[in-house]
């Protein structure tokens, strides 16, 4: 739906048995004197909101000509189901990332190009505009490639919710890349893309980057707009770059990172400017990196012996690298999943409520997608994956019958997080712990709805932490078990990727990860 159609939108006067409704809804009610008055004051907002239409169509999106819609590939063309659709978006010709074969998560706009979240209730939705990162990638020479397949509407993480089925890992194939953006991580594996772009508000990009074997960083929350989105949190949102070595996830970071006006998080314009992390990585360190082990993201219940045995081992790695390393305890990182999953559910419902761009945020909106998704959730909750089914009921419940205090509470054990882990980061340069404490999970044919509630659950355990603070975390893979990669998590100051891009190349370039 583009302007011109907005700008059709036409907002009638309720009648009174309407506006009672409305008032029952929020528990007003109304005498027949207070009903007049209301119903006065309706007609005069409802102009307002009408002089708001008509204005509409003076500020229009960019326009960057028609697009060929592209096409859904065979499995004989895509084997791990990484693409929910193929395109071909030439970049300018010229930049940094001249060439590379760039894929999107579908949950990022692309002007004229399907942009599906893998749900039933968006598959149709057509954005009119670009995310300014895919506006950032093609004029920095890249080609978009591919809309990539991620479970659905984001509320999962094994990509078996997506309406286009399970994305299979290409290391292999009968198990999970991990998820939410699944896709993007299967393809930079498969050598199907050279570099995708995930999202990650609790790890859903860190994470199949580490089942799969490839590199991953979020960065510091802020630097990356996330206008395009379909959000999630405006405080949780990370767009990642995900590739297969640290040189490709640092120059793409430098060209999607920067201030831009139509931002709509909390942070707009955390960086002033543009930052080259590509030339500044292979910067000498003018000192010895320190590096904290997290005592606590190694004594989960339930993490894989093979995992932590390997990160012990990596630890050992990066002292031989000349790091010093030594252990740190942050007892609230402890807690971090359900101050995580507490705040979600509120802004989950928050969200969904507000049919997609949330409130309280500045920069541009989308109300065509309002329209969509609106009228979609009216008409269609019903094939909302089940944890987002859940998680939006759990989310009224609280935000009504609490009046939102557990939202409140969680917020300031979020500050205390973030304060805490700044305070370990104060004696170190860099924090350090397993990316995963469990190997992917083996994909299956049929889950049942309460399965699904809690599938993957292991998978964030030591990544969601850094959504609530805002840390910038890489991950990047450090050994092999059992079959399968093991990934070394390392976070750094925030606005510090520099010398997290620095520690990961240094990694990197030392060891083969495959024969460790």
């Amino acid at each position: 739906m583009g302007p011109s159609i907005l700008s059709m939108l036409y907002a009638r006067v309720p009648d009174r048995e309407r506006i009672r409704e409305l008032s029952i809804q929020e528990a007003i009610h109304l005498d027949d004197e207070e009903l007049d008055g209301i119903e006065n004051l309706f007609r005069q907002f409802i102009e307002s909101a009408n002089v708001v239409s008509s204005l509409t169509e003076s500020i229009p999106y960019a326009k960057t000509g028609r697009r060929d819609p592209g096409y859904k590939p065979d499995p004989r063309e895509d084997p791990y189901n990484s693409f929910i659709r193929k395109i071909f978006v030439r970049g300018s010709g010229a930049g940094p990332l001249l060439g590379k074969r760039i894929g999107i998560k579908d949950n990022l706009a692309v002007q004229g190009i399907p942009m599906t979240n893998a749900s039933d209730l968006t598959k149709d939705f057509v954005p009119d505009y670009d995310a300014t990162v895919v506006t950032r990638l093609l004029e920095a020479g890249a080609d978009i490639v591919g809309k990539m397949n991620m479970d659905n509407f984001s509320f999962s993480g094994t990509s078996e919710t997506s309406i286009f089925g399970p994305v299979h890992n290409p290391v292999n194939p009968q198990y999970s890349p991990g998820g939410s953006s699944s896709g993007s991580g299967a393809a930079v594996a498969g050598n199907q893309v050279d570099i995708a772009i995930g999202v990650d508000q609790g790890g859903s990009a860190r994470v199949p980057a580490c089942c799969c074997g490839v590199v991953s960083i979020k960065p510091t929350q802020g630097i990356v707009p996330t206008f395009g989105l379909s959000y999630m949190d405006h405080t949780l949102d990370h767009i990642c770059p995900i590739a297969k070595g640290v040189e490709d996830a640092a120059t793409t970071l430098g060209v999607i990172a920067g201030p831009d006006a139509d931002d709509p998080q909390w942070s707009r314009s955390a960086l002033l400017s543009k930052v080259d992390y590509r030339s500044k990585m292979k910067e000498s360190l003018r000192d010895t990196l320190r590096v904290g082990v997290i005592s606590e993201s190694i004594s989960w219940e339930g993490t894989d012996p093979e995992i932590r045995e390997s990160f012990r081992a990596s630890v050992e790695r990066l002292g031989a690298l000349g790091f010093a390393t030594s252990e740190v305890s942050i007892p609230l990182f402890r807690e971090s999943g359900a101050i995580w999953i507490t705040l979600v559910v509120h802004s989950m419902h928050a969200m969904i409520e507000s049919s997609g761009d949330g409130y309280w945020h500045g920069g541009r909106y989308s109300p065509e997608y309002n329209q969509h998704l609106g009228k979609a959730r009216k008409e269609m909750a019903d094939l909302y994956p089940p944890l987002l089914k859940g998680s939006t009921l759990v989310g009224r419940y609280l935000r009504e019958d609490y009046h939102s205090s557990f939202h409140s509470m969680s917020q300031n054990l979020r500050s205390r997080l973030r304060n805490d882990i700044g305070k370990a980061l104060a004696g170190v340069d860099l924090l350090a712990t397993p990316t995963m404490i469990v190997k992917p999970p083996k994909l299956k044919d049929k889950i049942t709805f309460s399965e699904s509630l809690t599938r993957g659950v292991l998978l964030l355990n030591n990544t969601e932490a850094f959504n609530l603070t805002g840390h910038p975390a890489i991950t990047i893979p450090c050994g092999m078990r059992s079959g399968f990669p093991v990934g070394l998590q390392l976070i750094g100051k925030h606005l510090d990727e520099v010398t997290l891009f620095k520690a990961a190349y240094a990694f990197e370039s030392k060891f083969d990860w495959r024969k460790l």
